[in-house]
């Protein structure tokens, strides 16, 4: 069946409410489609929630300008009895959410996004199998097999077969010697949105040393495959090499992550308070 005739494209909830809640939850519902503008005009600004698993981290996320945010449940203590807490916190703000999950557990995408995030980062991928596998839990018919339950929040939109499922971001990530070499194989997959380059990971695999150059030529080959119609995304331990990876075509950019930003910052305050008393102290 051609996908445009799939009868997901025309079902209307019959539940559907309108009114200015409704309206507001929807929208809250559907920030994918923001990321994939402002992925589309090229730059949207993320940072990973890692340390510091708080509705008040996503809060200081998003008065900082951060466009969207990965919860992140490969690296972190964050199970599924926080996560959902999160996500709506991210969408209070405003955030768009991303998750990125573990292993390769049928269903665990599919319940993701039934908690609201608005898209999933799947890390390690190496196969276009895999890949599929990623888009089969995460899209509905006909370009997946995700299921659909009417939960309550979802009688906000008029079709949420059709705008969920256009609402959804996907990312997968490059981060081995084997999804390398298949990099176009994988960006080739119907329904991804985003390749991401995970560069500790994949300088891990390439036997060198984060950072390195090798990993940096490692990135411009996989952009070369990539089509201009999927966004390309990487994580930066440095904003001032931003502007760096968006010129190379890089505009769903993680920067840094929230631990690292608190002793970033924490290093900073202490710095100049020291300094500022040893100056004073100084003058004595």
């Amino acid at each position: 069946m051609n996908e445009k005739n799939h009868p997901a494209k025309s079902w209307k909830n019959p539940l559907y409410v309108e009114n200015g809640g409704s309206t507001r939850l929807a929208e809250s519902l559907l920030r994918g489609n923001t990321l994939r503008q402002k992925t589309a005009a090229g730059w949207a600004l993320g940072s990973f929630l890692i340390e510091l698993p708080t509705p008040a981290t996503l809060t200081a996320l998003a008065v900082a300008g951060f466009d969207f945010v990965v919860l992140d449940m490969e690296h972190s203590s964050v199970g599924f009895s926080a996560l959902e807490s999160l996500i709506v916190a991210g969408q209070a703000v405003g955030l768009t959410v991303l998750v990125r999950t573990w292993g390769e557990d049928t269903g665990l995408i599919g319940k993701v996004l039934d908690m609201g995030a608005h898209g999933i980062m799947a890390p390690h991928v190496g196969t276009p199998e895999r890949a599929r596998s990623i888009v089969e839990q995460a899209r509905f018919k006909p370009l997946g097999n995700r299921g659909f339950s009417p939960l309550m929040k979802f009688d906000s939109l008029e079709a949420p077969l059709q705008m969920l499922g256009e609402a959804t971001y996907v990312v997968v990530q490059i981060e081995g010697k084997e999804a390398l070499a298949r990099a176009a194989d994988i960006a080739a997959v119907p329904g991804i949105d985003a390749i991401f380059v995970g560069p500790y990971d994949l300088a891990l695999s390439l036997g060198v040393l984060p950072g390195s150059a090798e990993v940096h030529r490692a990135a411009e080959r996989i952009a070369a495959t990539v089509p201009a119609h999927l966004a390309l995304g990487i994580y930066i331990d440095d904003p001032a090499s931003c502007g760096e990876w968006a010129a190379r075509r890089f505009a769903l950019q993680c920067v840094s992550f929230d631990g690292r930003m608190l002793a970033d910052g924490a290093r900073r305050v202490a710095g100049m308070a020291l300094n500022c008393v040893q100056e004073k102290l100084g003058q004595r």
